[in-house]
């Protein structure tokens, strides 16, 4: 019988890695005289983050975003951007069960490549808000998948936002 007790304190702290994929949107700011201009994702966007779980309710963690390149036309006028960046968080947990609910709150220091048809590059670089929510399964103990929607404050671009389904591995 004692071998089939599962340890209920097992895997509630510590390090984790994961790695996920995702889908991201914006619009920017068209030259004057335009249109805003909707930039849908062309690429897949990426992030890989590693963590630290305190305990069961909160997290630290850092995250490697690249959001891809997105692009989109107005009056006839191609806009590309490219984004990525860094975000540490703090992350907020609440546990039912196997299944996980969560929010996080952090900032991004990021840099976005804006280029315009005919015209140069422009280049910002920065650090702005990121904030999301979520709700995450944990599976086989040490593995977790999770589904977030999480919005940057990027000043170049307005209406950031990507949804992610990632996994972690906890260590």
């Amino acid at each position: 019988p004692a071998l089939g007790q599962v340890d209920e304190n097992a895997n509630r702290q510590g390090f984790y890695l994961g790695a996920g994929l995702g889908d991201f949107s914006a619009s920017a700011n068209g030259p004057q005289g335009f249109d805003d201009i909707d930039l849908d994702s062309d690429d897949t966007p990426t992030k890989l983050f590693a963590g630290y779980r305190m305990n069961r309710f909160f997290s630290v963690q850092l995250d490697y975003i690249d959001f891809g390149e997105s692009s989109g036309t107005t009056n006839l006028l191609d806009i590309r951007q490219d984004t990525s960046g860094l975000a540490p968080n703090v992350i907020g947990t609440l546990p039912i069960g196997f299944v996980e609910l969560f929010a996080k709150v952090g900032m991004m220091w990021y840099d976005v490549d804006l280029d315009t048809e005919n015209d140069p590059t422009i280049s910002d670089s920065g650090e702005d808000p990121i904030y999301g929510v979520g709700v995450g399964l944990t599976l086989v103990e040490r593995l977790s998948l999770r589904l977030e929607y999480e919005i940057v404050d990027v000043e170049t671009l307005d209406d950031a936002e990507a949804i992610w389904l990632t996994a972690a591995w906890r260590f």
